[in-house]
């Protein structure tokens, strides 16, 4: 590994030289599965992936691709583009395997974030794990970080063998803050209700934010590592950039490409689980029967619909949804998809782009539900909401709306909710609806100690 590394990185800074301009060098090969895959102490920037038939686990940045704007899917695409056709690769290593990765912000602002780590782990269930590790060279200075320097990080971590997450213990937070509060809440929500029954909108998606307080910050590998056992059916990720950590277990693919097909859900209305097995089952036979709730998710299946036959052919949509069972909560479902009419020049960022924000996150129709929220909600959701995922260099890649998340800050979380709002709506079944949503991080945070309400 450490000199064919060298190898690739020398041949890089020859061609970024050359070229004028800078030169990605990246090397693969197989090695023996890492259990568990977890991130270890924080690094300058760590991602972390673990979704349907996927691990991953990023450290550290070989090269940055920032975007801000309606048109930051494109230009991360086009960039990833140019720094694909220059890059060199070597090594046995599976070529598929993914190398961008990142998230994006949920509205046009700045925050969008994609980056090559310079050391990334991918693990299928049942064979062995692929390592990337990535340099980048400029034409003035050569390889910015020393390739020696990077592939002994790298030994020397999957030498001192996986990270064993920290036990949980019991802690107990406080809430700092409630934003918006019940109140405030509930008053928005009759405020969408009414502007719906005028005919502005049909849908639009609330979200609220909870910061607490822990008396201590969480251990990243450890919370992620409850999260997966605690939240089966979610992709469970993470993407930290210096001291602050974006985390969570969302059950919603916003969109996955592979061999020329495109993959996406439509997620929408929310249950609770019963406390026995009759209660369950007579919960779930209500959410099917929900005329509400059956609008509710019909919307975002046609918006899918409709933006996938833009790019698709063949664009399969089941009769009638499924419903999506999780441990505290369950939602109706459609999972929808398509093969793409022309794969080289539709990738998964392009599909991403098309697709968000989807009315199960945004609202419909998008410019009148987008507007409105710009102007009625109090904060930022930053990455919440927006596309995480990761894409390889064949431009085919997964990524997943970034809910039941939080922002992890030294001994300060901050939690986000939403609710999609139609006609008949009911704002303190919505409220209740958003406790439902923070319960999974709380319940990971706190270990189970309550919802602090």
């Amino acid at each position: 590994m450490h000199a064919g590394f060298e190898e690739v990185c020398a041949k890089a800074a020859a061609e970024a030289r050359n070229a004028g301009r800078p030169v990605l060098a990246l090397w693969r090969e197989e090695i023996e599965r890492v259990e568990p895959l977890l991130p270890p102490s924080p690094s300058r920037s760590t991602f972390f992936w673990s979704g349907p038939g996927l691990t991953l686990l990023g450290l550290d940045r070989a090269a940055t691709f920032v975007a801000e704007g309606s048109n930051r899917f494109t230009e991360v695409r086009q960039a990833w583009e140019r720094a694909v056709q220059d890059m060199l690769t070597a090594g046995p290593g599976d070529h598929a395997t993914p190398a961008l990765v990142g998230a994006f912000s949920f509205d046009d602002g700045p925050g969008s974030l994609m980056w090559v780590p310079r050391l990334l782990v991918a693990q299928r269930p049942g064979g062995p794990a692929t390592l990337c590790l990535a340099a980048r060279a400029d034409p003035v200075h050569g390889v910015e970080d020393d390739a020696a320097r990077t592939a002994w990080r790298a030994v020397t971590w999957l030498a001192a063998g996986a990270v064993s997450p920290c036990p949980p213990l019991p802690v107990t937070g406080h809430v700092a803050e409630e934003l918006p509060s019940p109140r405030e809440w509930k008053e928005l929500v009759a405020r969408a209700v009414a502007l719906i029954g005028e005919g502005r909108f049909s849908k639009v998606v609330l979200a609220r934010r909870l910061r607490v307080r822990l008396p201590y910050p969480p251990d990243l590998g450890g919370l992620l590592h409850t999260l997966i056992g605690a939240q089966p059916g979610t992709t469970v990720f993470a993407a930290g950039t210096g001291a602050r950590t974006f985390a969570g277990a969302t059950p919603e693919r916003l969109v996955a490409v592979r061999d020329g097909r495109a993959e996406t859900m439509s997620l929408a209305a929310t249950l609770p689980r019963g406390g026995t097995g009759g209660a369950d089952a007579r919960l779930r036979e209500e959410l099917l029967g929900d005329g509400k709730s059956r609008r509710e998710q019909a919307i975002v299946t046609e918006a899918l619909r409709g933006a996938l036959e833009r790019v698709c052919h063949e664009v399969d949509v089941p009769g009638t949804p499924e419903v999506l069972d999780l441990p505290n909560v369950r939602h109706l479902c459609s999972r929808v998809s398509g093969r793409l009419a022309d794969p080289e020049a539709t990738g998964v960022l392009d599909l991403a782009g098309l697709l968000h924000p989807t009315p199960a996150v945004g609202g419909h129709p998008r410019p009148e539900a987008l507007g409105w929220l710009r102007e009625a909600e109090a904060f930022d959701r930053g990455w919440y909401a927006g596309p995480i995922g990761w894409v390889n260099a064949r431009q085919e890649g997964d990524f997943a709306v970034a809910l039941r998340s939080a922002l992890l800050d030294g001994d300060s979380a901050t939690l986000f909710a939403g609710c999609g709002i139609v006609a008949g709506s009911d704002p303190e079944r919505e409220l209740a609806e958003t406790w439902l949503k923070f319960r999974p991080m709380l319940s990971a945070l706190l270990n189970d100690q309550g919802d602090l309400r």
